[in-house]
């Protein structure tokens, strides 16, 4: 195979300034609207479920190359792109997934609409952060890479940081791979402190490996168990923080909102909502069940006069907002969708 340096082409997504996710599609419906819960799923929500139903079959696979599994011990956590089986260490050698295409750098992979049908949980390869993991680890698949694609990846982890653009965080565009083929990544880290949220997302998930006793590719020293820091129990809370604190993006360039369109009950102007007045109400996060579908949790919606205004998060909840400040949402069990309140 002949290395090409990268070197980023069309831009196909900016990311907008990650509001506070507060802010995010939460305001006030203003005047009178008696029909506003028929929008209380936004659109690029029903498309994350659309996803998720087309890639429920895949879940079930015998597990093989090219494939994308949830980490079978925090799945709420990530998954991994299977790459080739280690006989002689009896292990799988993958990437790194994650949801969060908004921290793609110049390793990062992109999922995208001829890796369909991949569930919304896989949005980024992240070829920089290989591993190594025994088959008990693995959970349920979530899509399956082509051969082409899976050659991307690999040539990404190998020649990614050759990449020569400018560091921008956000930016998604095309690199130019061997054989006339193409891949969606982000830009190079930037070197400065602090400047570049995507360098702090790369060590909380390390941080987070090494408390599931993931071991990089490159380790040969058995798994030891990790030195205890003093919030080792609050990293996967740090992560989901972090990780919420923009606008998680699925296939940027299909969900990014246009100039003047309304997603949900908010109007974006140039990639950032714009409130119209002051949310009254009660927030509650929810985990809906995994095989309810969004018919049943539309109507679910109506009936307890409900609206998602945020979500899902990296571990799947959704906000939804009640303007009923007395509501009390219904346990889990017949009859409604949840799963969790309050995960």
């Amino acid at each position: 195979m002949t290395a090409l340096t990268p070197t980023l082409a069309i831009v196909a997504a900016r990311l907008p300034s990650p509001p506070s996710s507060i802010d995010v599609l939460d305001d006030e419906v203003a005047g009178e609207t008696p029909d506003w819960r028929g929008i209380a799923v936004p659109e690029h929500v029903m498309q994350r479920f659309a996803r998720r139903s087309d890639a429920a079959p895949l879940a079930a696979r015998p597990i093989a190359g090219g494939q994308i599994h949830l980490l079978a011990r925090r799945p709420g956590f990530g998954a991994v792109l299977l790459d080739a089986w280690d006989s002689t260490r009896q292990r799988w050698r993958g990437w790194l997934v994650t949801p969060d295409t908004a921290y793609a750098d110049a390793c990062g992979l992109v999922v995208e609409e001829r890796d369909a049908p991949a569930d919304p949980r896989a949005g980024l390869v992240l070829c920089d952060m290989p591993l190594t993991l025994a088959v008990t680890d693995l959970g349920a698949c979530l899509g399956v890479f082509s051969q082409e694609r899976l050659q991307a990846a690999r040539w990404l982890e190998l020649h990614g940081r050759a990449n020569g653009a400018t560091s921008a965080p956000g930016v998604i565009a095309r690199v130019a791979l061997p054989g006339d083929d193409y891949a969606l990544t982000g830009t190079p880290l930037s070197s400065e402190l602090g400047k570049d949220g995507r360098v702090a997302y790369r060590q909380l998930l390390r941080q987070g490996l090494q408390q599931l006793q993931i071991a990089p590719a490159d380790a040969l020293a058995p798994i030891s168990k990790p030195v205890q820091a003093a919030n080792a129990s609050r990293w996967l809370k740090i992560v989901t923080a972090v990780a919420a604190s923009v606008m998680v993006v699925q296939s940027a360039w299909l969900f990014l909102p246009k100039e003047g369109a309304v997603v949900g009950n908010a109007e974006f102007r140039n990639g950032a909502p714009q409130r119209s007045g002051v949310e009254t109400g009660v927030r509650t996060r929810v985990l809906f069940r995994a095989e309810a579908t969004e018919a049943e949790i539309r109507t679910w919606l109506q009936r307890e006069q409900l609206e998602i205004v945020a979500g899902p998060d990296t571990l799947g909840a959704f906000t939804v907002l009640s303007r009923n400040r007395q509501k009390v949402l219904p346990p889990p069990g017949p009859g409604n969708p949840l799963a969790v309140i309050n995960p």
